[in-house]
């Protein structure tokens, strides 16, 4: 899961739309029948303080944070739900944002046979050559969550191209493979 992991880290690097989502932090809520494992919300002064603390040592993700609103954070465990409550529940929520003008950038659909982790949608709201908000969500069939997150304010492709071609050199997916041995590999392979 991967790309997701990527697509999310610079979803949050990026940031807010909860003020121009056409769906609530209580609606979702609601529809996965539990309060959220996680919550993330950031708004005005503590993404300013974000910004600043970035400028001299990532100018970019600081310039990008500037034009941020709102960013909102939510994962829910879908095991609670049900897989295939969970998707339907993402299925009703990107119907919102599609018939409030959202554009569909990114819809992943795992098939049940298929060694796909999960489902993935990414809807942006453009405006000329910039989005005015982006919202990802996903289902990890691994991890049994479903994460929803929604950046409000102006987002610049450009700006996050540039930021997800650096930190796409960094593997965040495997951070148990560094604690391993390798030659223990070769060990158990011997025997």
């Amino acid at each position: 899961m991967r790309p997701l992991l990527l697509c999310a880290a610079a979803v949050v690097l990026l940031a807010p739309l909860a003020h121009a989502q056409p769906v609530s932090t209580a609606d979702l809520d609601a529809m996965f029948g539990a309060e959220p494992q996680v919550e993330v919300n950031l708004r005005g002064s503590l993404l300013r303080l974000a910004a600043e603390a970035a400028r001299e040592s990532e100018p970019e993700a600081a310039t990008m944070l500037d034009g941020l609103r709102a960013v909102t954070v939510r994962i829910y465990p879908a095991a609670a739900a049900g897989e295939a409550d969970a998707v339907q529940a993402f299925s009703d929520v990107a119907s919102r944002f599609e018939s409030d003008g959202w554009f569909t950038l990114v819809r992943v659909r795992a098939q049940p046979d298929d060694a796909e982790d999960g489902d993935v949608w990414v809807f942006v709201r453009e405006f000329g050559d910039t989005f005015e908000g982006m919202a990802v969500m996903a289902i990890d069939k691994d991890e049994e969550t479903a994460v929803f997150v929604h950046i409000d304010g102006t987002i610049n492709p450009a700006q996050v191209g540039e930021l997800s071609r650096r930190f796409a050199r960094v593997d965040l997916d495997d951070d148990d493979a560094s604690d391993e041995d390798p030659s223990d590999d070769e060990a158990d392979d011997g025997q």
